[in-house]
This record gives structure tokens, sequence and C-alpha cells, in this order.
């Protein structure tokens, strides 16, 4: 679904603030991208915040749908329920649960090392900080390409809470969100909670079913405490219970009709009429379902001026998920995966306080996660597509366990050089250990003929052991100048690595290891605050060069991980203007040129332009003690590849949200009307099907699809109490 964002460097809602126009100025933003508390504007990295109000006013409720309104960020949803991230047009792809990204996702300051927990609901948070560029010596663990990093609201000292609902009225669809804090004498607690039930869209002529259908429940708990005169002690919990229900992919072009010789009842080609599709499979909608348990616990003690900081984090999912791999309306191919993953992290950290000359931090990081993984494919080809009078009936066992072990050491120190000018230099030092083993069996045969082809497309393989280690230096440095109070100019580099490691989704072990990414960032930026405060407008150009660039491809028979060189330059703009107390606009774009340096090709997910226009005015009604406000977006995204090799892109795209409100001065209630994708724009997902590796039928015989949500129209009701 396309949701509308303020995409801001830096400061202000989208939505007109309280404090914002009552001073006259645009409201101060503090993020913590550092690990320091500090004010977006005065530090010499590139961030993209994305505020509460925001995310509460257009039911933003994952990810994926935070991203596509952040220029420069794109989170593409693929089959499987996966998703590719990229910023600056360079990310890891998706397809296998053993990669690590090279965008890191942190929750409350925890490092989540899977790319299905960016499935993670998108609820009751204080804001987002999308950290753009190389960010290792800080943030470690695989943060090459820049991090998201959520932050949750925490415990108030009052008795307070909010309630709120969503109803779109096309499709049906239920957003639920709400929480409450409890002060107590033994501690301050907060409880919320948030519900999604997402409606289909997309008619499976297969079942009769609208899909995908989407059912999330989410319930977090957290606590503050005092700990003695100088500490505090923040815990929390979450659980999460996921499950979709069928896919919106179909074939999409069929050059030697192959699918069409399977399935003559397949509809080729995307449309972006909802009721044109085919959805995959017969015997019922592909299936996934995940639940999730994450816990917290963060630790501050003053020790005379230093800050000593302990966070630990435990979590785990178990993921189970059937999905109809010939993406036909029979079953001839299906799939039944497993996964679970746990991991507990640990960090120790040193801060010196902020002084006039020097000031650092100091941090030790540990990680211990295991991935349990097995995959049933099952294969079920009649007459007459088998080369005989015999069908071809067969299933396989794959089979995948890694253990991964992190261990760190890292500080960046700050020298002051006169009342202008900071240096800034960092360092990490990163051990990490893999282990993995990696097998096949075969559960059933068909006969010969089904013994042949199995051989071919999946041999028996015994558990294999693999295993690696490395060491990695990476380091940060940058120079910034106050020009003055409202002026800054930085020039910045960073290295960073994130480690490589063995997939999980191919065909034989052997196929499996892929070296360690290494990307180097140098930006040039400058920061001003204009018209006393009213105004701001940054700028930022940037170049990313990668040796051993970590790229997926599909190849019939599972996702093989390469490396190759790649590069992304470009640059960054934003502005944000309250024009009066009632009116803020604002605007930001990226350009994003990101290519394999060897061949020249675009990379994957990687737009040239992505661009986004907002704003919001208020208008007050003394007479009824009522305002009323009017915000939007206007978000545009240049035309993209889906994988690489790729010739024919995906068109471009903009999407226009607008959301009109009203609510009495007190603000203790407010109702509004939520448009989103107003155009009824469709941004379609695709890739090339290489049925069995092109060892049957050649490599891009087919390809399948899919297409983006369509307009909605939702009814919001909130209530604060």
């Amino acid at each position: 679904m396309k949701r509308v964002i303020c995409s801001a460097t830096l400061l202000a809602h989208g939505m007109l603030s309280a404090h914002a126009s009552a001073s006259g100025v645009l409201e101060e933003v503090l993020v913590t991208a550092q690990k320091r508390t500090e004010n977006v504007q005065d530090i010499p990295i590139t961030v993209n915040v994305v505020d509460a109000e925001l995310i509460d006013n257009f039911s933003i409720r994952t990810t994926t749908d935070l991203a596509e309104s952040v220029p420069g960020l794109v989170i593409q949803h693929t089959p499987q329920n996966l998703a590719q991230v990229t910023i600056r047009g360079l990310g890891t792809g998706a397809a296998s649960e053993s990669l690590d990204q090279s965008v890191g996702l942190f929750i409350d300051g925890i490092w989540t090392g899977r790319i299905r927990e960016f499935q993670s609901s998108l609820f009751d948070v204080e804001r987002v900080e999308v950290i753009k560029g190389t960010q290792n010596t800080l943030l470690g663990k695989n943060t090459s390409l820049g991090a998201l990093s959520i932050i949750s609201v925490r415990p108030g000292n009052e008795l307070a809470g909010y309630l709120q609902a969503d109803y779109e009225t096309e499709f049906g669809s239920v957003y639920t969100t709400g929480a409450v804090d409890l002060p107590t004498r033994l501690g301050d607690y907060r409880l919320a909670f948030n519900y999604v039930d997402e409606a289909g869209y997309v008619d499976n002529n297969a079942t009769g079913n609208e899909v995908p259908e989407r059912e999330q429940t989410t319930l977090r708990m957290g606590a503050s405490f005092a700990v003695g005169d100088n500490g505090e002690l923040y815990a929390s919990y979450q659980y999460d219970d996921l499950r979709i229900r069928g896919d919106a992919f179909q074939p999409d072009q069929d050059q030697l009709g192959f699918i069409q010789a399977m399935d003559p009842l397949a509809d080729i080609g995307l449309d972006r009429d909802k009721y044109a599709f085919t959805s995959y499979g017969s015997s019922g909608d592909a299936d996934d379902e995940q639940r999730t348990h994450r816990a917290t616990i963060h630790y501050e003690h003053a020790l005379g001026d230093m800050t000593f900081t302990s966070l630990s984090g435990w979590s785990e999912y178990d993921n189970d998920r059937l999905t109809d791999t010939d993406f036909l309306s029979v079953d001839y191919l299906t799939s039944t995966c497993a996964s679970d993953y746990d991991q507990i992290t640990q960090e120790f950290r040193l801060a010196s306080p902020v002084g006039a000359r020097f000031d650092y931090l100091a941090g030790l990081y540990y990680h211990d996660s295991t991935l349990d993984y097995a995959n049933v494919t099952d294969s079920s080809f009649p007459p007459p597509f088998t080369l005989g009078p015999l069908p071809i009936d067969s299933a396989s066992l794959k089979t995948y366990e890694q253990d991964t072990q992190v261990l760190a050491g890292f500080g960046q120190a700050r020298i002051y050089l006169g009342s202008r000018w900071q240096v800034t230099l960092g360092l990490r030092y990163t051990d990490e250990d893999k282990d993995a083993v990696w097998g096949r069996e075969r559960l059933r045969s068909g006969g010969p003929l089904a013994d042949i082809l199995a051989n071919v497309l999946a041999p028996e393989v015994p558990p294999t052991d693999l295993a690696r280690s490395e060491h990695n230096l990476d380091g940060s440095f940058s120079l910034q100048y106050d020009v003055n109070d409202v002026f800054i100019a930085y020039l910045s580099w960073a290295n960073g690595s994130k480690s490589g490691g063995f997939t999980n989704d191919v065909a034989q072990p052997e196929e499996a290891e892929f070296d360690t990414e290494k990307a180097e960032t140098t930006e040039l930026g400058f920061k001003w605050r204009l018209a006393q405060g009213a105004g701001l407008f940054n700028v930022a150009l940037f170049n990313t060069d990668i040796d051993d660039f970590q790229v997926v491809s599909f190849i019939g028979t599972g996702f093989l991980t390469s490396t190759v060189p790649a590069r992304s330059r470009g640059m960054e703009l934003e502005t944000r203007w309250l024009l009066t107390p009632e009116l803020v606009l604002g605007a930001s774009a990226t350009y994003a040129d990101a290519e394999e340096t060897d061949s020249g090709a675009r990379l994957p997910y990687a737009p040239e332009w992505s661009a986004s226009v907002d704003g919001a005015w208020t208008l007050p009604v003394p007479e009824n003690a009522l305002q009323w406000q009017l915000a939007g977006a206007i978000n545009y995204r240049d035309e993209q590849y889906q994988q690489r090799g790729e010739t024919s892109p995906d068109g471009a795209l903009t999407l226009v949200d607008l959301r009109l409100s009203v609510a009495p001065y007190n603000g203790a209630w407010e109702l509004a009307l939520v448009g989103r994708n107003l155009l009824d724009e469709s941004s379609s997902f695709g890739f090339d099907f290489p049925f069995f590796g092109g060892q049957v039928v050649p490599a891009g015989s087919t390809t399948i699809g899919s297409v983006s949500r369509p307009r909605t129209l939702a009814l919001q009701a909130r209530y604060e109490f």
C-alpha cells in the first residue's frame, strides 16, 4: 500500500505541530544515529526522520509502507513475503534467509539480523531514522550501506493513552492501534497493541479468494525504573503474530508458450484492473505464518561526568509458509518451508560528556545467532507434460543450519579545533565466525523418469559442513566547519564491511559461499537553518564504491549469490519552510547513479530519481472551537529494474496521498478522511523465471510479476486521554 511520509532529512513534521505554530520556527528534531542524542542539523551525516504523527496519521504499519515515500530508500516486496532493501540504489537481495543485509534494521537499538524481520509491525513509535551511507564504525554489524532505526515510545509518568482505528471503504481493511501509560511507585509501564486486518485486492480465479490477505497482531509491554540515584533501566517485550494468505504474483510473459501449455487457463500479462488476475494455486492460496518474540533491556548509569550504557537484546521468530513455486493455477511445483531464528546481543558503551575540546565514545559488542531452515519441494507433472506415460512425481527435503558469532570493539573521538572546526575519528574491529551444515535428501520418487529429472534438478547431497572466519577493520573520518550558528559544512569518509557467508537456497553446497562486501563512502554536505529558524535547506553529494558487492540471481534451481564491483554516486536535497503559523511545506529529492562497475549495468531497485513534496495547512474555526487540517504529499519514483540483466524496467510512479481532518483545540479526539494513491497508479514487480535453471526450458522464457495496491479511501478516528 502506498503511504505518505514527510521525508525530512531533519526537522519538522509534515503536519504542523503546536510547537511550530506557537514559536514560528520549525521544531527541533533529535536523533540517536551516532549513539548520542543530537540535533540532526548539527551532525555530519544524512538522516531522514519520520515521526510518530505521520506514521499514525497515514496508518503506516510496516517498513515497506514506510519506504515508499522516503527518497533514496526502496523496500520492494518479493515472492515468499520477503523484501529487497536498498539505500541510494545499493542493497542485498532478499531471496535467501541466510543472507545478512547491507542496510541494517535496528529496533530500539538492537540489530535484527534477518530480512524477515523487516515484516515487523511498525506502531507506537517515537520516530524512525533512515541513516544513509556507510555506518559500520558505530552501528556495526552489517550497515555498510546504511540503516533503519526504529525507536519505540517509552513509558510516561502520567496516566495517559490513545486509541486509533482506520476503516478502508473499498476493501474493508481495518487498522487498530493504541497504548496506555501506567505509572506506579514501582516504575512506569506502557502497554501498546496493533491489529491489522488487510483485505486482498487481486482475484485468485483458482480459489475464488481475493489476495493477498494480511492479518497481524502485535503486543508490547515496556517498563522504566530508577536504579539508585544515578541509574535508569528500561525493559520491553514484544510479541508479533503475522499471517499472509495468498499472493498477487502471476505469469506476465510467456515467450515460448511453456506456461500456457502447462496451464491453458493462465492469464498472461499484468493488468491494472484488479479483477483481471489469476493468482496461484488451485489447492489453496499461498500461506505465510510468522511468530516473533523480542525483548530488550537498556540500562544507563552516570559515572561522574561519564555515562555507562548496557544494551541487551534477545529475539526469535519461527516462520512456516506454503508457496506454489510454478506460479500456475495448477499445482505442479509446491514448496513448504520452515525457518527458525534465534539471536542474543550485548553491547557495552562508555561515553564522555560533550566538551569544549574533546569527547569520545567506546564500546564492546557481542552477537550470537542460530538459523534453522528446511524446505520440502514437491513436484508432480502428469501426462502429457512428461516424456512418457507415467507422471513425474517426486519430493525432496533441503536443510540448512547456521551458527554465527560476532565480537567487536569500537570507538569514536571528536576533537574541537577552536570554536568552528570539528574532526571526528572512528574505528571498529570485528571478529566473526560462521558455521553451517547444508544437505538434501529424496523423500519420494515416482519412477525412473522422476529419478533422472530429480538428479538433474535436485540431486541428493549428504550433510556438508561449511565454515568461514573473518576479521574486519572499519574506520571513519569527518571534518566539520560551523560557518556560523545556522550553517555547517562537512566532509566525511567511511569504509565498512558486510560479512561473507553462505546461501541456503542453492542447488549444491559448493555454490553456497560468497565473499565479504567492502564499501567506501565519501560525502560532502551542507546544512542551513534559514529565516530565523522558519526554514532549512540541506544538500549532500555522495559516492560509494564497493568491492565484492553481493548480488543475488535467480537461476531456476535456486538463488545464487555472487560478488561484483559496484558504485553509487549522486546527490540529496531537502528543504522545509514554515510559511505561516498555519502552513508548512517541504520537498526532498535523491539522485543516485548506481551500477555494476565492470559492465555499467544499472543495479536492481535503483531508481535514478526519487522525490517527495509534502505540506500541511491548518485552518482554525474559533466559533465552534474546531480546527481543520489538510495534509498530503506527492511522491515520485523513477523507473527501476527488478533484477540483474533486465532490459525493460518497471515504469516511473507518482503517488498522491491526502488527509483531511477535524479536531478540537484540546486535541482529545480527531476524525479524518485519508486517501492513498489517489491517482490509482500501479507499480509492477517482476522477474525472469528460468524454469529448471534453463536446463529444460531456456532462461528468460517467462516473467513472473505483480502489481501494487490500488487507490484506497479510509475513515480514521483517534481518541486521546
